[in-house]
């Protein structure tokens, strides 16, 4: 009953696959049958009801009507698709504090924007969506943006979005006035660890604190990439 192709649509082990099925078929006919249900999901789809001060009855999925059918495939594909949104989010929330490369795709009429990010993650290569909220712009930038921009953003969050009846999905939050953005970069394009970003004002300046000296034309590409200028300090190491 259950179609196969729905099955290979979603990246799920296959015993959280067998438990999205059984929990959205079990919730669905409850709910439209009015009465107490058993489910269960090897391959094969085994349904019995349990009818008040009555024995309980095997519900065929051939004797089920069309119309609920085609509702109770819909169910399950929501839910094969909250489950998948809730493994993603947990695998993706390793990204959290990192900087990430997109392209601006598209403006929000508030100011949001919407970015396409393409990461590597080992073997595979995971195409992303960003939103870009307003309070995380540098006010200078604010309304300047354009698509098609490439810019360099901090991964604030990454949570999943579950809304019934509505498309799941995880929703990543980036931002370019985070205090550790410069010293990431940095990081990034130097190889130099132990860089810190002590006093940041998005857009202006930074206060940035290195063991190693740092090449100008990187601390200029970064201050360029962030426009603001970097007040860089050689920390000696302490004996």
């Amino acid at each position: 009953m259950i179609p196969a192709d729905l099955l290979k649509k979603y990246r799920l082990p296959e015993e959280q696959a067998m438990s999205a099925i059984e929990v959205a078929v079990a919730r669905t006919l409850t709910e439209a049958l009015r009465t107490s249900l058993c489910v269960k999901f090897d391959g094969n789809l085994g349904i019995s009801a349990f009818p008040v001060h009555r024995k309980p009855v095997e519900i065929f999925p051939a004797k089920i009507s069309r119309k609920l059918r085609r509702y109770l495939f819909h169910q399950v594909e929501l839910e094969l698709q909250k489950r998948q949104t809730l493994l993603e989010a947990a695998e993706l929330k390793q990204l959290r504090g990192v900087n990430v490369t997109g392209e601006i795709s598209r403006i929000a009429a508030d100011g949001t924007i919407h970015v396409t990010l393409e990461i590597a993650d080992f073997f595979r290569r995971l195409i992303l969506y960003g939103e870009y909220p307003v309070r995380g712009q540098p006010p200078r930038e604010r309304g300047r943006y354009r698509i098609g921009e490439v810019r360099e953003f901090q991964v604030n969050k990454v949570v999943p979005i579950i809304a019934r009846g509505e498309t799941a999905r995880v929703r990543i939050w980036l931002s370019r006035t985070a205090k550790e953005l410069p010293a990431l970069l940095l990081r990034e394009r130097t190889g130099i660890g132990g860089i810190e970003c002590r006093r940041r004002v998005a857009g202006e300046y930074s206060d940035i604190f290195t063991p190693a000296w740092i090449p100008k034309d990187v601390i200029k590409s970064v201050g360029k990439e962030l426009g603001e200028h970097l007040n860089v300090f050689l920390e000696k190491a302490q004996r």
